[in-house]
């Protein structure tokens, strides 16, 4: 059971460790770009997406640490979207936050 525990420990680490790469590419890459729909059609945003449901946490986390446009990603692969059509920013990262925190992803 231990080594089990320990595989799942490394497994988080290495999905950490991937996100947090994509993070820095997406920003880096994207940090100039005026257009949202170039910074969300990015290939390392896009890859994270792709990761799925195990990303979700990562990216609430990066959300709480340094907002960005991250709500894409989140209601595209969480299936859902707490944010309204009349929240500002600030809002919607308050939202999402706060979705995350009921649903104990955060």
């Amino acid at each position: 059971m231990e080594k089990l525990e320990h595989s799942d420990t490394q497994t988080q680490h290495s999905l950490e460790k991937t996100f947090l790469e994509l993070a820095e590419t997406w920003r880096h890459d994207t940090e100039m770009l005026s257009s949202p729909t170039k910074k969300l059609k990015h290939p390392a945003y896009q890859k994270i997406i792709s990761i799925g449901k195990p990303v979700l946490p990562l990216i609430l986390r990066e959300l709480e640490r340094q907002p960005d446009h991250w709500f894409m990603a989140l209601s595209a692969i969480a299936k859902h979207d707490p944010v309204s059509p009349e929240d500002n920013f600030k809002q919607a990262v308050e939202a999402w936050l706060q979705w995350g925190r009921e649903q104990k992803l955060i």
